[in-house]
C-alpha cells in the first residue's frame, strides 16, 4: 500500500492528497448512520458505486445507532462491509464519531458520509470525491438547490436558506447549504476535526474547518424526498433551530472568544461614553440626570468585565488548541503505524482517542 503526504501545518490550508505510488491507490470508506432505517438502508447500500476512478478499494460502513428493527441485518444482506452497532440510541453526533473512527481504522484516505434514509443519492459520490482527489479541497459538502428543492417542506427549505445565510455571514464560508449531511472528508481533515457537541455535527465541523484553514468546497446534488418516515432532527423546527443555533454560537465562541468578547466590550464602552456625555450635557443645563450617570458606570464596568472575560476565554481557547494539536499528532502517528503494518487500530487505541476527545469536550465547557 502506498502512502500519501500532506501539509501538516495547521496554519496552512489544503493538505491535499498526493499519492506516492499508483494514481489509483486511494482507499474510500462510505459511512452511513442509520436508526430504524430498515425500509431504506438496503437500497442505499446497494446503490453505492463499487468502482470509482482513482479509487483502489471501497469499504461500506453502516453505523446502527441502536435500531430496534432489522437495519443491521438488511445492511449486511445488501452488501455492507462492516456494521458498527450501538447498544442503545446515542444520537447523530456519537454515530458520526463511531463511523469516522471506523473509517480511519480501516486506513481510508477519503471518507464519504451520507444518511441512511435515502435522501442522498449515492450515485453522486464521485462528484463529491473529485475536489479532494484533485487536491483542491479538504472537505466537500453536497449542497441541495434549496431554492428549487420542492421535495423539502417549505418550512425546512426556507429555514435552511435563512440559517445558511446567517452561517455564511458569521463564518465568511461560501456554503449554500450548511446543514447537509452528504459530505466527503480527506483523511487529514478527519484527523484534525473533533466534534465535541451533543446535537449535530454539521455546523460544528464547518466552523472548526474554517478555524483550521481547511479548504471547504461545495458540489450541487439534487435533493430527494424521504421514501418513508420523517426526519428525527427536524421533526420540531423550533427545537432544531434552538439547539443547532446555540451549538453554532458556542462553537464560534470557543473558536474566537477574544474577538466576540472584545466586540461586545467595545460596544458597551461606546454606550458608556454616550451615556457619560448625555449626563454631562444635562448637568451643564442644570439637570442632574442621575439615571444616565448610573447607566454609564454600569456599562463601563460591564465593558471591563467583558474584556477580562475575553482574555480568560482566549487563554482557555489556547489550551484547547494545544490539546487539539496533541490529539491530532497522536492520531496521525497511530494511523500511520496501522497503515505501515497493514492492520487496523485496536479497540484500546480507539478508546484512548475517545478519552482524549472527551477531555477536549469537557475542557471546552
Amino acid at each position: 500500500m502506498s502512502a500519501f503526504t500532506a501539509d501538516s501545518d495547521p496554519g496552512h490550508s489544503a493538505p491535499a492528497l498526493r499519492p506516492t505510488g499508483s494514481e489509483s491507490d486511494y482507499k474510500l470508506a462510505v459511512v452511513i448512520p442509520a436508526f430504524n432505517e430498515a425500509a431504506t438502508i438496503g437500497a442505499v447500500v446497494a446503490a453505492i458505486p463499487r468502482r470509482i476512478g482513482q479509487i483502489r478499494e471501497i469499504d461500506v460502513i453502516v453505523v446502527d445507532d441502536g435500531s430496534s428493527d432489522q437495519t443491521a441485518a438488511i445492511a449486511f444482506a445488501a452488501g455492507a462491509d462492516r456494521v458498527e452497532r450501538h447498544r442503545g440510541n446515542r444520537g447523530l453526533v456519537a454515530t458520526f464519531r463511531t463511523g469516522m473512527n471506523a473509517a480511519l481504522a480501516t486506513g481510508a484516505d477519503v471518507v464519504v458520509h451520507l444518511d441512511g434514509d435515502g435522501q442522498h443519492d449515492p450515485r453522486h459520490i464521485p462528484r463529491l470525491l473529485a475536489p479532494i482527489l484533485l487536491g483542491e479541497a479538504d472537505v466537500v459538502v453536497g449542497v441541495r438547490p434549496l431554492a428549487e428543492a420542492r421535495e423539502i417542506s417549505p418550512v425546512r427549505r426556507h429555514g435552511n436558506q435563512v440559517g445558511s445565510w446567517v452561517f455564511r455571514r458569521m463564518t465568511k464560508m461560501p456554503i449554500s447549504d450548511a446543514t447537509s449531511g452528504f459530505r466527503a472528508f480527506s483523511r487529514e481533515a478527519l484527523l484534525r476535526l473533533n466534534v465535541i457537541s451533543e446535537f449535530t455535527y454539521t455546523l460544528e465541523t464547518l466552523i472548526r474547518a474554517a478555524r483550521m484553514r481547511l479548504v471547504v468546497a461545495e458540489v450541487a446534488v439534487p435533493a430527494r424526498p424521504r421514501s418513508s418516515g420523517e426526519s428525527r432532527m427536524t421533526r420540531s423546527v423550533s427545537r432544531y433551530i434552538r439547539h443547532a443555533g446555540g451549538q453554532a454560537f458556542r462553537t464560534l465562541l470557543h473558536s474566537s472568544p477574544l474577538t466576540i468578547f472584545g466586540r461586545a466590550a467595545v460596544a458597551m464602552f461606546a454606550l458608556s461614553v454616550t451615556l457619560t456625555i448625555w449626563f454631562l450635557v444635562g448637568y451643564q443645563s442644570g439637570g442632574m440626570h442621575l439615571p444616565a450617570l448610573l447607566a454609564a458606570v454600569l456599562t463601563f464596568v460591564l465593558a471591563v468585565a467583558l474584556f477580562v472575560s475575553g482574555l480568560i476565554a482566549d487563554g482557555i481557547s489556547t489550551s484547547h488548541r494545544l490539546l487539539e494539536d496533541l490529539l491530532y499528532h497522536t492520531r496521525r502517528m497511530e494511523h500511520e503505524l496501522s497503515r505501515a503494518h497493514g492492520t487496523p487500530l485496536q479497540a484500546t487505541e480507539l478508546s484512548m482517542l475517545d478519552l482524549a476527545r472527551e477531555t477536549l469536550r469537557v475542557g471546552s465547557r
